[in-house]
């Protein structure tokens, strides 16, 4: 077994260029640096996590004061170097901007870079995670970065670039550095067993590559539980155990459920997965793989559709990862899945062709069906200003125009709306097939009429309201021939002839 304290990745961090992997663009760049001795100012290392920057840094460090030869720069070997790699050299200064990140670190550092080195012919400042800086902190470092004194070099690391001012990128040499491929990752994997005495399959080795997703640091630590298992041989199986993941049998036989049409048979397997501690998102990341590499050795249209109907779950299970959320994604492929109905035979030429049946009168085409999922999609596409107007209006498909009918009070709207014809147009001929938009305010409110009552008939209009025999209308009420009597004056209707009392 391997002995020695520290991780893994930190044991086995390379001490020579030759024993990086990868990033062959950036060793060869520098490496003619060093052996002609024409090393920038300041460098910027940028790249995921786990690829070697902080080590490329640390080499660049070693090579600077490497008592070898320039073309073996750095050696690994001699006390600069040792001092470097176990992280006690006093010209070397390794910080970690992250924790550092003011205008007083930044002064406190321009005061240790006005001394001389010690021990090398340079200074060497690694700033990790170069991107946590404030921005004054930048600021106060511009002017050293430009002119820096001639005995400083400086290394900046980070894991996104596009955070440090452009200022500070337009003054240093910048390398990109790319994610690992799962070969390489295992080649290292396989060296590292080998010196520990373990023998570890290939497929094992791959495994906990692609695990890494192209992070060397990642894989090592991952390997590190493979040495303290300390399994000879260490299997497939092993490797699937240590990362969580399901058995590739397993995969296999839900794929092929789902392909098959046994949907019942596919989801009571992964069901049993899921009572096993796997968890739903797991599953079905390991699911897409699965379709994917049998994609990959043969296409086909069934493993196409349930592949993307799988990757569209996604969304889903980041939200729910419960039994449900599960079973709905292997539904929707097993949807995706099945096959379309198959298109009606065509007629055998040896026999007679039938007679054509008379062409159907024309009709009138019917108009589109704007569906509610289609009207969602339409309004995502707009910018959330518009998208704000828009959703007011009741949408309809008439006639190849896409209608945007806007009541009474949303009169706004409908004045946003038609300025905004020229935006919309394009994205309805896109979303929904209009040829057109149309805006449309409905002035009033729009509210049932109420029926006229009904005419009278003829015989009744024309006949004059009859009287009842022995009345005079208002004038036949006894109590204003009371009054009439006691003031002793006549009783009298518009347009008509005085009543005397005695009538």
């Amino acid at each position: 077994m391997m002995g020695g304290m520290g991780a893994l990745y930190r044991r086995k961090r390379p001490t020579r260029f030759d024993a990086v992997v990868g990033q062959e663009h950036v060793k060869e760049v520098l490496q003619n640096a060093i052996r002609k001795d024409r090393l920038a100012q300041a460098y910027l290392f940028s790249g995921p996590r786990g690829v070697g920057k902080t080590t490329v840094a640390r080499l660049l460090a070693m090579a600077v004061g490497c008592q070898a030869p320039p073309a073996e720069r750095p050696c690994g070997a001699c006390e600069h170097c040792r001092r470097v790699a176990e992280g006690r050299h006093p010209d070397v200064l390794e910080i970690d901007a992250a924790s550092n990140n003011s205008v007083d670190d930044v002064r406190a550092l321009k005061e240790r870079l006005l001394l001389a080195p010690l021990l090398a012919p340079k200074k060497v400042v690694i700033l990790d995670e170069a991107h946590m800086m404030s921005k004054s902190a930048f600021n106060a470092l511009l002017k050293t970065l430009e002119e820096p004194p001639e005995h400083v070099l400086f290394v900046f690391a980070t894991t996104e670039p596009e955070r440090l001012p452009a200022t500070i990128k337009s003054r240093t040499q910048h390398f990109r550095f790319r994610r690992l491929r799962e070969e390489e990752i295992a080649g290292k994997l396989r060296a590292i067993a080998e010196e520990a005495g373990i023998e570890v399959e290939e497929d094992a080795l791959r495994l906990i590559a692609r695990a890494a997703e192209g992070a060397m640091r990642d894989a090592e630590s991952l390997f590190e539980r493979v040495l303290a298992l300390a399994k000879s041989p260490f299997t497939r199986a092993d490797a699937e155990a240590l990362l969580g993941l399901p058995p590739e049998e397993v995969l296999a036989g839900i794929a092929d459920r789902l392909l098959a049409g046994e949907v019942e048979a596919a989801l009571e397997e992964a069901r049993a997965r899921f009572l096993e501690g796997y968890a739903p998102r797991t599953l079905v990341t390991e699911l897409k793989r699965h379709l994917r590499d049998r994609l990959m050795e043969r296409p086909d249209e069934a493993v196409l559709s349930a592949l993307l109907a799988l990757d569209e779950a996604d969304e889903v299970l980041a939200r729910n990862e419960g039994p449900l959320a599960l079973e709905l994604a292997l539904l929707r492929a097993y949807r995706a899945a099945r096959p379309a109905p198959a298109s009606p035979r065509a007629p055998d030429p040896a026999s007679p062709p039938a007679p054509k049946p008379p062409p159907p009168p024309p009709r009138e085409p019917a108009p589109a069906e704007l569906t509610e999922t289609a009207w969602r999609d339409f309004l995502e596409a707009l910018p959330i200003t518009l998208r704000a107007v828009v959703r007011e209006a009741r949408p309809a498909l008439k006639g190849g125009a896409l209608v945007l009918r806007f009541a009474k009070p949303h009169r706004f709207h409908y004045e946003r709306t038609r300025a905004a014809l020229a935006t919309l147009a394009p994205l309805a001929k896109k979303r929904l097939g209009a040829e057109r938009v149309e805006a449309v305010h409905d002035e009033a409110d729009e509210e049932p009429a109420e029926e006229p009552p009904p005419a009278p008939p003829p015989e009744a209009a024309a006949a004059p309201p009859a009287r009842e025999e022995g009345a005079a209308g208002p004038l036949a009420d006894p109590r204003l021939r009371r009054l009439a009597e006691l003031f002793r004056a006549e009783l009298k209707a518009w347009g008509e002839e005085p009543l005397s009392n005695d009538s």
